[in-house]
């Protein structure tokens, strides 16, 4: 399976810990284990090993670079990128479609309208 995870405000307030220990269990299988999250790369990597994760153990995507990558318009503002709510929304949606993710953890619903059938969303609020 293709299982996904975001970081803020899913992995990252995790307050009893039962999704980091699912992380790391689906580590040591066949599975691949994908961090989807809004931050760039860097951002990301850096989050993942304050949480005591090694960022070389998953496929880590960030949004803000996968729209870039689609040359969606977006600007910073306090340091924090933008682009059109309908297009942020959708972004994950995109993303699992294109790397063919089975099952997303999220803690926004807003994602889930746009998800690929084929996508299990599952509304995470630690």
């Amino acid at each position: 399976m293709r299982i996904a995870f975001d970081i803020h405000g899913t992995l990252d307030k995790d307050g009893g810990g039962i999704l980091r220990k699912l992380v790391s269990s689906l580590l040591n299988t066949n599975n691949i284990i994908f961090i989807i999250s809004g931050s760039p790369t860097k951002e990301i990597k850096a989050i993942m090993g304050l949480m005591g994760f090694n960022p070389k153990d998953f496929m880590v995507i960030s949004v803000v670079e996968y729209l870039k990558s689609k040359e969606v318009s977006m600007w910073m503002n306090d340091e924090t990128w933008w682009c059109e709510d309908s297009i942020w929304w959708s972004s994950k949606g995109m993303i699992c479609r294109e790397y063919e993710i089975d099952m997303i953890f999220d803690d926004k619903i807003e994602y889930k309208k746009n998800m690929p059938n084929t996508t299990k969303f599952v509304l995470w609020n630690g």
